[in-house]
């Protein structure tokens, strides 16, 4: 009960549009419609590694949320951050100073595919897009739909969050929603969105804390 509590928080989060993304407010309201599986987990390589496994074999999972409600302190946060570049699926391959940040960019390898990892935290250091209420992973766990078009082409063999399928919805919809979320996002943050808020940026830290 306590889990589904946390997870119902950061999916209003979602639904209230804190993400800037249109689709993940839209996604939010129906998750499971998605693929989009939501877990608590406690900050524990073993249990995160199981989950990731999980997400790759499941049929129904396309994309997989990872929620840890014990990162309280900054302490926590920097101890999880080392604690995810040391689990087996993960590995850093961006790690870039911008403006007094250090943009790290954690993967996922799925199969032959990179899966760009998004995360949110309750840290008034991150972009407001990824200020949410706990911190949270997320990642693509299954190859690309083929579709017919796209409206921005990821780099070669990249897969990640604005992959999903969004079943059911029209052609309308979508551009409303694609084009909304450029306005909401540069609305949430207060400014045009750099690197810290990038979709291959998974957290940007001050420099102070990555050392």
């Amino acid at each position: 009960m306590q889990d589904q509590r946390v997870v119902e928080t950061q999916l209003e989060f979602y639904r209230k549009g804190g993400a800037g993304c249109l689709f993940a407010a839209h996604v939010a309201g129906d998750p499971i419609k998605y693929g989009w599986r939501l877990s608590v987990s406690k900050v524990d390589k073993e249990e995160i590694e199981s989950l990731v496994r999980q997400a790759i074999v499941l049929k129904e999972v396309s994309t997989q949320s990872i929620i840890f409600p014990s990162i309280i302190t900054i302490e926590d946060f920097k101890n999880f951050l080392l604690i995810l570049k040391d689990t087996s699926q993960f590995f850093l391959e961006q790690e870039v100073k911008f403006r007094g940040m250090i943009c790290l960019g954690y993967r996922v390898r799925i199969g032959k595919a990179v899966s760009w990892v998004t995360g949110f935290g309750g840290f008034d250091f991150l972009p407001k897009t990824r200020q949410a209420v706990f911190t949270e992973i997320v990642f693509r766990s299954k190859p690309r739909p083929r579709y017919k078009k796209v409206m921005k082409e990821a780099p070669l063999g990249v897969i990640h969050l604005a992959d999903m399928r969004m079943h059911g919805m029209t052609e309308n919809k979508f551009q409303s929603l694609w084009y909304g979320s450029f306005d909401n996002t540069e609305r949430v943050i207060g400014h045009k969105p750099d690197l810290r808020s990038a979709a291959k940026t998974t957290f940007a830290v001050p420099t102070s804390m990555w050392k």
